[in-house]
């Protein structure tokens, strides 16, 4: 618990082909093995990236399974945790999916899963309207996962605006910030790293975003840019254009450090904000 490890994010440019897809993640999963990785994230629709989310229904409760256990099978077959950052479940009786991000141990058990809170309804004036609650429910709790390596914290994509939810996150012990994520290329370019860094800094952890890159349609273009920020805001890695790897190191060193520097976690104001619970704040 708590040791220096290399973790890495994967950035892949999806399609609507389950087939593809998964074959780009064992590719890219076998690659960042080979760079040294211990903790592999998966972007958000990283098994299935439509036009449409709508086309996401068409899955068989077959195929939905067959996401889980190809990833449960790469975390077996090379001995390493595994984010699958965002996929689709069905639950039994429901007619909607939930986005999930799904952890994984080294020997293949699932140790977490986080349905997505915050759904991302808006119609941008000259864009194309994205209405996820019309296909998925939203998640109802937080996540913090206590792994071999870190205390991991939980989000996906449009969680990100929602700095409430990182606060917690952090409150309850997380010591890195996970964010996988399909971030458009319109909101990318102008939000995307300023987010992420100030999530890092105001909660003085570190944070891994796998990201979706490139056009995937006519009507869906990402931002990419996954990267890993450390507890200062600094950017230690970023993947280039195209699909490839952020791979950084997590030091817990250097978290304790910059809270010496800067004791912002012993100022919080709970007196003024009671709804903050603090289970942890190592």
């Amino acid at each position: 618990m708590n040791r220096r490890f290399l973790l890495a994010c994967v950035q892949l440019h999806s399609i609507n082909d389950l087939s593809h897809n998964l074959k780009r993640c064992r590719y890219w999963i076998r690659e960042a093995v080979e760079r040294g990785a211990e903790l592999i994230l998966l972007p958000e629709d990283f098994a299935f990236l439509a036009e449409h989310e709508g086309e996401k229904q068409s899955l068989t409760q077959s195929q939905l399974k067959s996401i889980v256990e190809a990833m449960r099978e790469e975390a077996i077959r090379h001995g390493v945790y595994i984010l699958a950052g965002g996929h689709p479940v069905r639950p039994e009786g429901s007619d909607k999916l939930e986005n999930t991000a799904t952890l994984f141990s080294r020997t293949g058990e699932e140790l977490t899963h986080y349905q997505k809170i915050h759904l991302f309804d808006a119609e941008p004036p000259g864009l194309t309207p994205l209405k996820e609650s019309e296909f998925y429910a939203a998640g109802q709790s937080l996540q913090v996962a206590e792994t071999s390596l870190c205390k991991i914290g939980f989000s996906i994509c449009y969680d990100l605006r929602f700095p409430e939810l990182y606060r917690q996150l952090a409150l309850q012990g997380a010591q890195l910030l996970t964010v996988p994520a399909a971030f458009t290329l319109t909101t990318g370019k102008d939000h995307w790293k300023i987010l992420l860094q100030a999530r890092a800094i105001e909660n003085q952890c570190y944070l891994a975003a796998p990201a979706q890159w490139g056009k995937h349609s006519s009507k869906r273009h990402s931002f990419g840019s996954s990267l890993i920020c450390d507890p200062w805001g600094t950017v230690l890695a970023c993947a280039p254009e195209g699909e490839g790897l952020a791979v950084a190191e997590f030091d817990p060193e250097r978290m304790k450090k910059v809270r010496e520097i800067v004791p912002c976690h012993q100022h919080i104001r709970k007196d003024l904000f009671p709804s903050l619970s603090s289970q942890d704040e190592s």
